[in-house]
């Protein structure tokens, strides 16, 4: 009575080799062309045949073998998937590391630039303070520069009187240096 429980369950557990093996491959089929699938196909239609040949042992070891392979292309679709995703984010990590070089490659440039720019304000900055200078310079000695007579604390020398007719002095200065003033006639 075990044997014959023991070769029923082998012969359930074997059935559902077959269906597991069609369940894999009805998923598998429509994307997949590997070899692995008509190596399932193959190993299905062999047991079906045996079967119906009533050959019942084989026929169990066929659909072990199908349900094998079915697995076998079912790993080899996934494997093949991810290593699709391996390619598109390598070929991602490579553009995104170009792309980070011209960026830096930009930033770099921008800040050479930049500091070029710098260095022509700064030239014209003081460039424009001399040019400053040297103006106020030039003015504070045309028009601000004490005289030699002022610095030595005489006062400058006056223009000469003009000489009106008769030889008079048109206009004489009351305080002038030299004469005595003039007080009011009497």
């Amino acid at each position: 009575m075990i044997a014959s429980t023991l070769a029923g369950q082998a012969g359930a557990a074997r059935a559902d080799d077959r269906s597991e093996a069609q369940t894999i491959l009805t998923a598998l089929e429509p994307a997949s062309a590997d070899d692995a699938v008509k190596q399932t196909k193959d190993a299905l239609e062999r047991a079906l045949r045996m079967r119906n040949a009533g050959d019942l042992p084989h026929a169990l070891v066929a659909e072990g073998l199908a349900r094998e392979w079915a697995e076998l292309a079912r790993d080899r679709a996934r494997t093949e998937a991810r290593e699709k995703e391996a390619r598109a984010s390598q070929l991602a990590a490579i553009e995104a590391t170009a792309h980070v070089e011209r960026e830096r490659a930009l930033l770099e440039e921008a800040i050479t630039r930049s500091g070029r720019l710098r260095a022509e304000l700064a030239e014209l900055t003081a460039r424009d303070a001399k040019a400053k200078t040297k103006d106020h310079t030039s003015t504070v000695t045309q028009s601000d520069a004490p005289t030699k007579s002022s610095q030595s604390g005489q006062r400058p020398p006056s223009p000469p009187p003009t000489k009106a007719s008769h030889g008079k002095p048109a206009h004489t200065d009351a305080d002038a240096p030299g004469e005595p003033p003039k007080g009011p006639a009497r």
